[in-house]
């Protein structure tokens, strides 16, 4: 099986992509690519075969409440958060999805997910929601819970889970980690260069986590909230060995 990880952002020079080819215990780190076009990275996503699976490190979607507080706005009626403290409501309910509070619970005391509607990140979800429609339009469906090829990751989160996020930031402390990747030293180069095909590449090893079953889904009372607002899939503790290994689902 092939697993893509995708670094999105707004802004295409910033936009990377890696793909791993899995085999007999073995995972082979293909060569990044950067500055991704939309065309490129949907190119990818509509190729992926019965099996494959691809990891993308951007919110599929808004906050309920931020669209719900958007709507509201748009047509005069009353604000959401009429009656509650408006910092609090701002900076929790706005700013952050289910999905995002959960993992920052979980991952304290590192960085929570950067807000969807806020900055930068606003506008990588909108370049998400178009690349997202033209999957739809050729046939691709995202299912925004991950129970699909395509599924929503967060490199950070999955460092922090296998226990390399005190380490350096470099192929050789990610090799050692993982020895079954196979990787050449101009590849291994070319991945130290780009914090971005970086992330890809944990993006990517994140996909595989998904395939065998080693991350967390969302339970049913959080499954309305993941269908529209998407669902960051966090790898079970200590799982980047099991990878190669692991029977896929």
């Amino acid at each position: 099986m092939r697993t893509v990880g995708i670094d999105l952002s707004a802004d295409r020079s910033k936009t990377a992509m890696s793909v791993l080819e899995w085999k007999d215990g073995t995972a082979v780190v293909e060569p990044p690519s950067l500055k991704c076009t939309d065309d490129v990275l949907i190119g990818e996503l509509t190729g992926l075969r019965p099996g494959d699976r691809a990891g993308v490190d951007t919110p599929f979607g808004w906050p309920a409440e931020f669209v719900r507080a958007v709507g509201a706005h748009f047509a005069a009626d009353p604000w959401p958060g009429r009656g509650q403290d408006s910092e609090r409501y701002r900076k929790d309910r706005l700013r952050y999805r289910l999905t995002d509070r959960i993992v920052r619970d979980q991952i304290h005391p590192i960085a929570p997910p950067l807000p969807a509607p806020f900055d930068r990140i606003g506008a990588m979800v909108a370049r998400w929601a178009h690349l997202e429609d033209e999957l739809h339009r050729r046939g691709v469906r995202v299912d925004r819970t991950g129970r699909g090829p395509i599924c929503e990751v967060y490199p950070k989160a999955s460092r922090h889970r296998w226990h390399l996020l005190n380490g350096p930031r470099r192929m050789d402390a990610l090799l050692a980690a993982a020895p079954w990747l196979r990787c050449d030293a101009p590849t291994a180069r070319a991945y130290d260069a780009s914090e971005h095909a970086f992330d890809a590449l944990l993006c990517a090893l994140t996909a595989r986590a998904v395939a065998c079953g080693l991350t967390a889904h969302p339970e049913m009372s959080q499954l309305h909230n993941a269908r529209t607002e998407g669902w960051i899939h966090l790898p079970t503790p200590g799982s980047l060995p099991l990878l190669p290994h692991h029977d896929v689902r």
